[in-house]
C-alpha cells in the first residue's frame, strides 16, 4: 500500500518537494514545529549576543529574562517536533503534546515570578521546575523511555503500517502482493516489466512454497532473526537420504553452556522409533546406551509389573529394593543398602509378609497403639507425630483386657472433665450399682465429704449440691447431747421437731398446727415440756368418746375413730358435766360399741389405723400437742417410741434452726471416730464427713474448713472417667501433670510428659479429649504402617508420606514420594498395602523392556539393574497390545540400525506417512526438524530436485517481509 500527503496543503506540499513523500499527518506537522522550536532557540542565542553587545538597549535583567524565556519555549517545541517525526502510534501523540504544553506553560508561570520571586530555593521557583521538568519527562518518556523500560517498540512505537495509525492519506491505486509471500497460497504467479537491450520486456513468474518452517515466532524480529540462522543451516546442511533403520546421536549445548548428548531410533520413514528420554553428559556416555539398546534389546525379557513387584538393583557395589507399581513409578524404598543380591531379596521376602498383616497407624490426632511384652499387655496414647503423650497405668492379662480398657477411654473421652488438684469441686459421679452421688475434694486433692445417699439422676446430684453451697458457708458448729428441740421455718409459718444426737426425730408438731413465728413455736415447745410429765397414756383400737373441760370452765365431747380422727364433736360448750355427758349418751347411740374416755389431764394416745401404730400427745382440752413422726409397725415399737419421747422431752434444749448446721457426733463402729454432718434447716441430712476423726477439735476443724470453700467449689460430672492435672515441683520449678482417672479417682492412664503451665497441659487434655473417641487403635505386629510429615528441602512446606515401621520404630519401608495433603498420602499407603503383599521379584540380568500407561496412552521402555531408562518408544499407543507390537517391530531393527553421529545440520529424504510420495526436512544438531518441505512430492527425484533448489538458492535469497 503506498500512503501520500494531502495536495492541498501548503505544510504538505513544501514537505513533499523539499524533505520527501509523508508516510503520516504527524510525520508533517512534526517537521514544521521542530522548525519553530530551533528558531526559538536560534533566536533566544541571537538575542543573547545582541544584547551583550548594547544593540538591543535591554538592561541586564531584562536581557536574561527574554533569553531564558525564548530557550525554555523553544526546547519543548524544539522536542516535541523530534518525537512526532517517529512512527508513533495513536495514543502516544496526545502525551507528547500534554508535555509540551505543560513544558510551556510553565515557561509562562515563569514569565510571572522572574526576577523578584524567582530562586531556586524559594516555593515559586521549585514550582517552575516541577512543572518544567514534568512537561519534558512526558516527552522523554514517549521518545525514549517506555520502549527501553518495556522492551517493547508497540507500546508507544508504531509496529503497523501507517494506515493502522491513521492520519493519512491513500492513493487511488494500491500495489497488488503475491498470495505466496503472506501465506494465503502455496502457488501462485507474478509479471515481471524489465528494461532490455532491444527495449522493455515482460515475463510471467511462477511463484511456489518450496519450504515451511516448524515453529511461530512473537514477532518479526524473531522470525527474522530465526530465518537468517536458518539460511546458515542450509547453506552447510548435508544430504542423508534414509533407507533403513538407524540411531542418530546428537550433541547440544545446555544453558549452562556445558554439552549433552542424546539419541533416537528412527525407521527409513524418518518415524522416531525410540527416544533416550533424556540427555546424557556427555557423547560416550549416550553411546553405551545405545550399544546396550542394540546387543541386549532383541532377546531382553518383557516384564509383568501390572500388579506392582519389588525390584532389587545395584546401587554401585550394594544392593537396595524398591516397590514399583504398574508404570514403573516407584512407590516405596527400602532404607538401607545390602552387600550382596540375597540379603536384599531376602528383605522383600520380609517386607511381603509384614505387608499383608500390618496396620494402619493413621493417627490424625490421637491414635491408641496395643503393646505385647512378656506375656502382658498395655496401651499407649500416640499423638500426630508418634510420640507417646500417655501409657495406661495397670498392665492386662490378654489382648481381649486390654482393649476393653481403650474401649473405656474412646467411649468416655467425649465427657471427661477437667479436675484440677489444687482446687476444690464437687464430683458428681454415677455409682456402680446405680444412682448418683457427689463428693467434695479440698485443695490437698482429698476427698472431705461426701452426699448422704444416692439419688436417681446427675440433675438430682447436682441440685443437692446447689443446696449444699447454699447453705454450708453460714453453717456453725454444734453438738447435740441426747436431743434436741429444733424450731425451723416450713414455708412462712414455723414448725418444731424433737430429733436425737444421731438424727432420729422423736417428736414433731402436729402438720396443721404451724406457728407464725419462732416465739410462738417455742411456747409450744415449752407447753409440751410441762404436758409429758403428767400425761396420761391412753389405748384404743377402735372409736371413743372423749369428754373433757374446754379451757373457759366448759365441758365438750367429741367422737374419735380408730385412727384418731375426729368424726363428731358437741359443737358447743356445755355449762356442765353432766350436760355434756347427756349430749354424749344421745349421740352414743349410734356409735354403741365406741368407749367412754374422760380425759381430765393431757394424756398419750396410742392408736392403730390400716394396720400399722402411731401416737400424739393431746392436752386437756384435746388440743393436739405433738404426734409421731413416721409409722410404727408393732404397738411395741410405738410404745418405745412413746417411752423415749417421755424421757428425752422434759430436759431436752431448743434451737433455732433458720440456717444449716454442721453436727460433730461419735460416729459407730468399734473405732468409734467423730465425724460430722451438715443438716439442712429442714432437718435432712445433705452432706457427710468422709472419715472419722480421733477427737472432737479435729471433726470441728475439718467441718470448718469446708465451710470456709464448700460455697464456692466448682461442680463437675464424671459419668465414668476423668482428667485430672496436678502441680509437682519439677527440675525447673513448678510443672504440671496430667492423668486419666475413673470414677473412684484410680488412675487409668498418666501422661508422660511435664508441662510449665495449666494452659500448656490443657491443650494436650483437649487433644485427647477431643479426638481419643474417634482414635486408631493398633498394635505394631508384626509392623505397621504410618503416615507422617516431612519438610520438602526446597519450599520449606510440610508434605507427607509413609513409612513402615517395627515395635521399635526401626523403619522398614518408607513412600518414595511426598504428597501436599494428608489424604493423598493416605491414597498412595494404600495403593503401596494393596500391591506390595503379592507384588512379585523382577528378576534380570541387564536390562528388560517394560510395557507401561502414562497420561496420553501407553508406551514401552528400556530399563537397567539400577532402575534407569535407557530409552522408551517414540509415539504413545492407545492399548498396552499396540505398545508390544511396536515393541516387537523395534526389537527387529536393532540389530541392524546403525549409528549416526549428526555434527551438523542435515537434510533427510523421508517417505510420507500419510499419502504416497517422498518429502524432506531439515534437522538440526540437537535432532529437531527445523523446516520441512511445504507438499510431498511424487517420487524422490522430485523430492531431492526441489531440495536442491533451497540448497543452491537459499542461503543467498532475499527475505520479503510482508507488514
Amino acid at each position: 500500500m503506498a500512503t501520500g500527503s494531502q495536495p492541498d496543503s501548503a505544510f504538505y506540499g513544501f514537505y513533499d518537494e523539499y524533505m520527501g513523500e509523508a508516510q503520516t499527518k504527524p510525520e508533517v506537522y512534526g517537521y514544521w514545529i521542530l522548525v519553530l522550536g530551533l528558531v526559538a532557540i536560534l533566536a533566544a542565542a541571537g538575542v543573547f549576543a545582541a544584547g551583550r553587545t548594547g544593540l538591543l538597549g535591554l538592561s541586564p535583567a531584562a536581557l536574561t529574562e527574554l533569553t531564558l524565556i525564548l530557550a525554555a519555549a523553544g526546547f519543548p517545541v524544539f522536542l516535541l517536533g523530534t518525537v512526532l517525526q517517529l512512527p508513533l502510534r495513536r495514543r502516544a501523540v496526545p502525551v507528547a503534546v500534554l508535555g509540551a504544553l505543560v513544558s510551556v506553560a510553565a515557561v509562562g508561570y515563569f514569565l510571572q515570578i522572574y526576577p523578584g520571586q524567582w530562586g531556586v530555593g524559594k516555593t515559586q521557583g521549585q514550582l517552575f521546575l516541577a512543572g518544567y521538568g514534568s512537561g519534558l519527562a512526558l516527552l522523554a518518556l514517549v521518545a525514549a523511555l517506555v520502549p527501553v523500560v518495556t522492551g517493547r517498540r508497540s507500546y508507544l512505537l508504531a509496529d503497523e503500517d501507517a494506515a493502522a495509525m491513521g492520519w493519512v492519506v491513500e492513493d487511488e491505486t494500491e500495489a497488488r502482493v503475491s498470495d505466496v509471500l503472506v501465506g494465503e497460497a502455496d502457488r501462485d504467479g507474478v509479471f515481471a516489466v524489465f528494461p532490455g537491450e532491444s527495449g522493455w520486456h515482460w515475463w510471467f513468474v511462477e511463484q511456489a512454497a518450496v519450504a515451511d518452517g516448524t515453529r511461530a515466532y512473537d514477532s518479526q524480529t524473531d522470525a527474522e532473526a530465526a530465518l537468517e540462522e536458518i539460511k546458515a543451516k542450509v547453506a552447510g546442511a548435508s544430504l542423508l537420504e534414509i533407507n533403513h533403520a538407524a540411531f542418530r546421536l546428537y550433541r547440544e549445548a545446555g544453558e549452562d553452556g556445558e554439552s549433552t548428548a542424546r539419541w533416537t531410533l528412527v525407521d527409513e520413514d524418518g518415524v522416531v522409533l525410540a527416544d533416550s528420554d533424556g540427555r546424557y553428559a556427555d557423547r560416550e556416555k549416550a553411546e553405551s546406551a545405545v550399544n546396550l539398546l542394540k546387543e541386549h534389546g532383541p532377546g531382553a525379557s518383557l516384564l509383568d509389573v501390572e500388579d506392582g513387584a519389588f525390584e532389587v538393583y545395584g546401587d554401585g557395589s550394594d544392593w537396595r529394593w524398591r516397590l514399583v507399581d504398574e508404570n514403573r513409578g516407584v512407590l516405596g524404598d527400602g532404607p538401607q543398602a545390602y552387600e550382596d543380591r540375597d540379603d536384599a531379596e531376602a528383605s522383600v521376602r520380609s517386607i511381603r509378609e509384614a505387608a499383608r498383616e500390618s496396620p494402619v497407624m493413621d493417627v490424625e490426632q490421637v491414635g491408641v497403639e496395643l503393646i505385647e511384652a512378656d506375656g502382658t499387655w498395655r496401651w499407649e496414647l500416640l499423638d500426630a507425630d508418634d510420640e507417646t503423650i500417655a501409657q495406661s497405668s495397670d498392665e492386662f492379662d490378654s489382648r481381649e483386657a486390654v482393649e476393653g480398657s481403650v474401649r473405656r477411654i474412646m467411649e468416655g473421652a467425649i465427657d471427661m472433665p477437667f479436675l484440677e488438684s489444687g482446687s476444690p469441686a464437687y464430683e458428681v459421679v454415677e455409682g456402680d450399682e446405680g444412682g448418683w452421688r457427689w463428693r467434695l475434694v479440698d485443695a490437698d486433692d482429698a476427698v472431705v465429704a461426701r452426699s448422704e445417699g444416692a439419688v436417681p439422676s446427675e440433675e438430682s446430684g447436682r441440685s443437692v449440691v446447689g443446696r449444699v453451697k447454699e447453705v454450708v458457708a453460714d453453717a456453725p458448729v454444734v453438738e447435740l447431747d441426747d436431743a434436741e428441740y429444733e424450731i425451723y421455718p416450713e414455708g412462712d409459718q414455723w414448725a418444731w421437731r424433737l430429733v436425737t444426737e444421731d438424727r432420729e426425730t422423736v417428736a414433731r408438731s402436729p402438720a396443721s398446727a404451724t406457728f407464725a413465728d419462732p416465739e410462738a413455736a417455742a411456747a409450744a415447745v415449752e407447753q409440751l415440756r410441762e404436758e409429758i410429765e403428767t400425761a396420761d397414756r391412753i389405748e384404743f383400737d377402735s372409736a371413743a368418746f372423749h369428754l373433757y373441760e374446754a379451757d373457759e370452765g366448759g365441758w365438750n365431747w367429741r367422737l374419735v375413730d380408730a385412727d384418731g380422727s375426729v368424726v363428731s364433736d358437741s359443737g358447743q360448750e356445755h355449762a356442765s358435766r353432766e350436760d355434756a355427758a347427756a349430749a354424749m349418751n344421745t349421740m352414743k347411740q349410734h356409735a354403741p360399741e365406741a368407749d367412754l374416755v374422760e380425759i381430765g389431764s393431757a394424756a398419750l394416745e396410742l392408736y392403730e389405723a390400716e394396720s400399722e401404730w402411731h401416737w400424739r400427745l393431746v392436752d386437756a382440752s384435746g388440743d393436739t400437742l405433738a404426734t409421731s413422726p413416721g409409722r410404727y409397725d408393732s404397738d411395741e415399737t410405738a410404745r418405745e417410741a412413746m417411752d423415749a419421747l417421755s424421757l428425752l422431752a422434759p430436759e431436752a434444749e431448743t434451737r433455732q434452726m433458720d440456717a444449716a448446721l454442721f453436727q460433730v457426733y461419735v460416729g459407730e463402729g468399734e473405732r468409734r471416730q467423730w465425724c460430722w454432718r451438715l443438716i439442712h434447716p429442714d432437718g435432712s441430712t445433705i452432706a457427710r464427713s468422709l472419715g472419722g476423726f480421733t477427737d472432737r477439735e479435729s471433726a470441728t476443724e475439718a467441718a470448718e474448713s469446708v465451710a470456709d470453700f464448700a460455697a464456692d467449689a466448682a461442680v463437675h460430672t464424671v459419668e465414668d472417667i476423668a482428667i485430672r492435672f496436678s502441680v509437682i515441683e519439677g527440675e525447673e520449678g513448678e510443672a504440671w501433670e496430667w492423668e486419666i482417672v475413673d470414677r473412684e479417682r484410680e488412675p487409668l492412664a498418666v501422661g508422660t510428659e511435664q508441662f510449665p503451665s495449666r494452659d500448656a497441659v490443657a491443650t494436650t487434655a483437649r487433644l485427647v479429649r477431643d479426638n481419643a473417641g474417634g482414635a486408631s487403635v493398633f498394635a505394631v505386629d508384626p509392623a505397621a504402617f504410618r503416615l507422617e510429615t516431612v519438610t520438602d528441602e526446597d519450599s520449606g512446606t510440610e508434605r507427607w508420606r509413609w513409612r513402615l515401621v517395627d515395635p521399635d520404630r526401626n523403619t522398614l519401608a518408607v513412600g518414595a514420594r511426598t504428597h501436599e495433603s494428608r489424604e493423598s498420602a493416605r491414597v498412595d499407603l494404600s495403593r503401596a498395602r494393596e500391591l506390595a503383599g503379592g507384588a512379585g521379584l523382577l528378576d534380570f540380568d541387564l536390562a528388560a523392556f517394560e510395557v507401561t500407561e502414562r497420561q496420553d496412552g501407553w508406551i514401552w521402555r528400556f530399563v537397567d539393574t539400577a532402575g534407569n531408562t535407557v530409552g522408551i518408544s517414540g509415539p504413545t499407543f492407545e492399548s498396552r497390545s499396540g505398545a508390544e507390537r511396536a515393541l516387537a517391530s523395534v526389537r527387529d531393527v536393532l540389530t541392524t540400525a546403525s549409528l549416526l553421529e549428526i555434527g551438523s545440520p542435515a537434510f533427510e529424504l523421508h517417505e510420507d506417512d500419510g499419502e504416497d510420495g517422498w518429502r524432506w526436512r531439515l534437522v538440526d544438531t540437537d535432532g529437531s526438524t527445523v523446516a520441512e518441505s511445504k507438499r510431498t512430492y511424487p517420487t524422490r527425484r522430485e523430492a531431492r530436485e526441489a531440495l536442491g533448489g533451497l540448497r543452491e538458492f537459499g542461503p543467498d535469497a532475499a527475505t520479503e517481509t510482508q507488514a
